[in-house]
């Protein structure tokens, strides 16, 4: 049985596997914000989320929730965010939320 195993062994062949990803993960981050919504001149309000990055770019979102506990309802908003406070689009349809980055949407149902 020992013969055997060595025998598969000598068999591999590298070239032929399917390598693994050496890139890193995405990185969860935790942080805190304004958002109001889009166009509508609305007072902001504080929220709190967690969002997935692959390198500089928000791939997905864990949660977005109001720190008063009230329910976020689908639309267009505004969020300020971040140590720069920009300000950015995001966007909640089908209680999912999209980001905008240079004129493209995050993809949908992540």
């Amino acid at each position: 049985m020992l013969t055997r195993c060595y025998a598969n062994h000598r068999r591999y062949n590298r070239d032929v596997v399917k390598r693994t990803n050496d890139k890193p993960g995405l990185r969860s981050v935790q942080g805190y914000g304004e958002m109001r919504e889009r166009g509508s001149g609305a007072e902001w309000f504080s929220v709190d989320f967690m969002v997935y990055y692959d390198g500089s770019q928000l791939r997905a979102f864990a949660y977005v929730r109001r720190k008063d506990g009230i329910d976020i309802p689908d639309g267009d908003y505004d969020v300020r965010e971040g140590e720069d406070g920009r300000r950015r689009r995001w966007k909640k349809w089908n209680d999912k939320w999209q980001v905008k980055w240079r004129h493209k949407w995050s993809r949908k149902g992540r």
